[in-house]
């Protein structure tokens, strides 16, 4: 009924509806493992899962064996101390959002930002991970 994550950690995440700062997150920390070592089986792995309340899920995992699992530990203190893995990423996320609304007024880009999620408008940035 779908692979079996047992053996893993769960790094990071973001949904449909998840904020800015969660989105970036996912793809600096998506970028910097890369940086370390390409996805697999025993190192780290990104997996979506369809869900009824929020869309979909995106996870980073990494296998319970793996070296960066002490990495992935740093990574997740860091985030309980400051909340934004990487700045620069943040600041393209948002880049991104104000160009896709810079034509639309006030009170439409304010319901814009409510109902268009971060992910949808960075999908750019995800789209080497999804």
């Amino acid at each position: 009924m779908g692979e079996d994550f047992t053996d893993y950690y769960v790094v990071t995440s973001f949904t449909r509806e998840s904020n800015v700062i969660e989105v970036a997150n996912f793809i600096a920390i998506a970028n910097h493992l890369m940086d370390i070592e390409p996805e697999s089986d025993s190192g780290w792995k990104i997996a979506r899962f369809g869900h009824w309340a929020c869309g979909y899920l995106y996870c980073i995992f990494v296998h319970k064996d793996s070296p960066l699992v002490a990495l992935c530990e740093t990574i997740a203190r860091s985030l309980r101390e400051y909340p934004v893995f990487d700045e620069d990423i943040l600041a393209e996320c948002e880049s991104m959002i104000e160009q896709s609304l810079s034509d639309v007024d006030t009170e439409r880009r304010m319901q814009m930002l409510i109902e268009a999620p971060a992910s949808l408008i960075c999908e750019p940035l995800l789209k080497p991970y999804l």
